[in-house]
């Protein structure tokens, strides 16, 4: 019996696992034989990864070759989602937020919202930008006010993402502005998640040694922009990730979502030169995430490289002399005559082509800090982000009478040698709230007596230019400005230009104004009234008038070079933008008036007494709050006079004169043509 019992025991202890290895057998032959091609798939996709490969930025370089910007190698630090932890997330985001305030690294953080109590909103403007974007994902919440403070939308945000109230406020606001940009970046499987760019190596060395308590962190070497200049910000620009609405317009040029492209400036203007075509890397890892293989399956292209027309020596000068020029006018001078001096403005073309060969505004800031200096810069009451000289718009004031004369001579009102008496007051539309009067004579009673053009121009009367006015009136007179390139952009490459404003009933009716009398002609005629230009279309019209005539359109691009420089990809040609066409009698009295201001006893002799170079010019006080404020400072010139090369203009915000300005005309003409000039200056007394 007890061996039969065992004998039993064995055959079903057999019988049990003949039939666990025939299921076994069978289970195993389903899952190869059947489903084996899906599952080698499925293993193939856990395991071989595909990310971009990065393509280098082109360089940026001046008209003689010098080295703008560039690239070197720096480190990112980005999210993979694959090895994320969803439940330590918020933990890991602010371990790196601490890393990086320590190292005082900026990282990505778009939420427009303070970064400490009291909290407040910092964008702008609701509709546009960040502004715009919050209130967007705003209204994708459920349950959200359409409207919230800052206290609420943090307190929302937190509630969303599952931030700790035992955070502090700055902690939880912090860990809050990244999962909102994570969020608005669509990291996932597809899209990492770039946390930051440009982190030094002691930041990156704490990150490796952290590497197991921070899951799905990694690092990538990547280019990173070199500023290899501190002047020209406004020309250069910058770049930065793309924002997802950029994303929407791009992702059909091939762009990723964490791709970086400019963002303002020549960055953004040249883009398509510029940028590189990204290639495919692919990483292969065990089930533990080790990598077993890396490999680059399509090799990324550089992005050409583009040559300005800016030389950046000329740059320089301009930058510096229009700095200390304007600071020096806040400290020496009275009030009302330029101690009040903010702003300002200098652009440089080449006559004969419409290249830029400089372009500053003031005040600046420096490319190499912006991450860093942002939140100040958009808080400092001087404008520093504010490109003046396409942007900035101003009464030319007496810089214009050359377009009152020109189409005086050229409509037959006046001829060279038409001269007109000024009388002080001038009395044709005077009234008893309304005596316009010459400059001379409101400052010490005089006037300039019988004159021609060329002398109006020298002198710069008032009164001249008033009755030739007049005597065109608005319409035939704006003929000859809108010729000049007056009031319209001039199509330079930079985003942000201004038009500006025409005086006169077309620009006033546009904008429902009261209609146009014919007593204002007068003033827009001087370069007041409504009269609003940049200082990029008064050195493109003075340049017209330097060339004979033909408007060029300034540009700033000169030639494209392949990522080697072995091949010219393109070279950029003149465009002529206008024409007018001018007798040789109107050129010559325009001219011979022009270089009367810097001769003799013109209004900025003083300024050019023993200059060794012909210079042509004009000033001009524009009126700003009379009694309030001081006048702006305008000068505009060209040189040499017999063989015109360059123009310049000069704008000074509440400057006091034209003539407290032209010193830095002088400066840019040192460094054009090679001199050694002392800078000593007087100032002019005239507008």
């Amino acid at each position: 019996m007890k061996r039969k019992t065992i004998f039993i025991r064995i055959i079903s202890l057999f019988v049990v696992m003949l039939t666990i290895g025939a299921v076994l057998t069978t289970r195993s032959a389903y899952l190869q034989l059947v489903r084996g091609s899906e599952y080698l798939a499925k293993s193939e996709r856990n395991t071989m990864r595909t990310y971009v490969e990065k393509a280098s930025r082109g360089e940026l370089r001046d008209r003689n070759g010098k080295q703008l910007v560039s690239n070197s190698v720096g480190f990112e630090i980005v999210f993979d989602y694959y090895g994320w932890s969803k439940t330590e997330q918020n933990d890991v985001i602010l371990a790196l937020v601490m890393l990086m305030r320590a190292a005082n690294l900026p990282y990505n953080d778009s939420l427009p919202l303070s970064a400490a109590p009291p909290f407040s909103f910092t964008y702008t403007d609701r509709e546009s930008g960040d502004g715009a974007r919050l209130y967007k994902f705003i209204a994708k919440q459920k349950n959200w006010s359409a409207d919230p403070t800052p206290d609420e939308l943090l307190a929302a945000l937190c509630q969303k993402y599952g931030i700790s109230d035992a955070l502090t406020s700055a902690d939880r606001r912090a860990v809050a502005g990244v999962r909102y940009e994570m969020e608005r970046r669509d990291f996932s499987s597809y899209t990492p998640y770039t946390f930051a760019v440009g982190v030094d190596i002691e930041t990156i060395s704490l990150i490796s040694e952290r590497s197991r308590l921070l899951p799905g962190v990694t690092v990538e070497v990547d280019d990173v922009r070199r500023y290899d200049t501190a002047y020209a910000a406004h020309l250069l620009g910058r770049v930065g990730l793309l924002d997802p609405e950029e994303y929407e317009v791009l992702r059909d040029k091939g762009y990723a979502m964490n791709a970086v492209t400019g963002k303002d400036g020549l960055e953004k203007a040249l883009e398509d030169y510029l940028r590189g075509i990204d290639g495919k890397r692919s990483v292969k890892s065990n089930i533990d995430g080790v990598v077993l293989d890396s490999f680059v399956s399509t090799p990324p292209q550089p992005g050409n490289n583009c040559f300005l027309t800016i030389d950046l020596d000329l740059q320089a000068v301009a930058e510096q002399a229009l700095a200390s020029t304007i600071e020096n006018i806040r400290a020496t001078k009275k009030e009302l005559q330029g101690k009040d001096a903010e702003g300002g403005a200098v652009v440089v073309l080449d006559v004969n082509t419409g290249e830029v060969l400089a372009m500053a505004s003031y005040p600046t800031y420096q490319l190499a800090s912006y991450s860093a200096d942002i939140k100040n810069l958009l808080i400092d009451e001087g404008k520093p982000l504010y490109n003046r000289a396409i942007a900035g718009v101003y009464p030319p004031g007496s810089t214009f009478k050359m377009v009152t004369a020109i189409a005086g001579l050229e409509e037959g009102v006046i001829s060279p040698k038409t001269r007109i008496r000024d009388l002080g007051r001038y009395m044709y539309y005077a009234s008893s709230n309304y005596t316009p009067a010459c400059w001379i004579y409101r400052k010490n009673g005089g006037t300039h007596g019988n004159i021609n053009v060329s002398q109006a121009i020298k002198y710069s009367c008032n009164y001249f230019f008033f009755d030739v006015s007049r005597q065109l009136g608005i319409e035939r007179l704006n003929v000859y400005a809108k010729e000049l390139g007056l009031g319209s952009k001039t199509g330079i490459e930079l985003a942000g230009e201004k038009a500006g404003n025409l005086a006169g009933p077309e620009s006033r009716a546009a904008k429902g104004g009261e209609r146009w009398m014919p007593g204002e002609t007068i003033q827009a005629g001087i370069g007041q009234s409504e009269q609003q230009f940049t200082p990029l279309q008064l050195c493109s019209y003075v340049a017209a008038l330097a060339n004979g005539g033909t408007r060029y359109q300034p540009h700033l691009l000169r030639e494209v070079k392949s990522y080697d420089y072995t091949e010219t990809v393109k070279t950029i040609e003149p465009v002529v933008a206008g024409k007018i066409d001018m007798k040789e009698t109107t050129r010559k009295a325009v001219f011979e008036g022009m270089l009367g201001v810097t001769t003799e006893d013109g209004t900025a002799s003083y300024l050019f007494r023993d200059f060794p170079i012909s210079v042509a010019g004009k000033t001009g006080s524009a009126q700003t709050v009379s009694g309030k404020r001081s006048d702006h400072g305008v000068f505009v010139s060209f040189a040499p006079y017999d063989a015109p090369e360059i123009a310049v203009c000069v704008i000074g915000e509440y400057a006091g004169s034209g003539g407290n300005m032209a010193p830095i005309v002088i400066s840019i003409y040192n460094q054009y043509f090679g001199l050694t000039q002392p800078e000593e200056a007087q100032e002019a007394s005239a507008p």
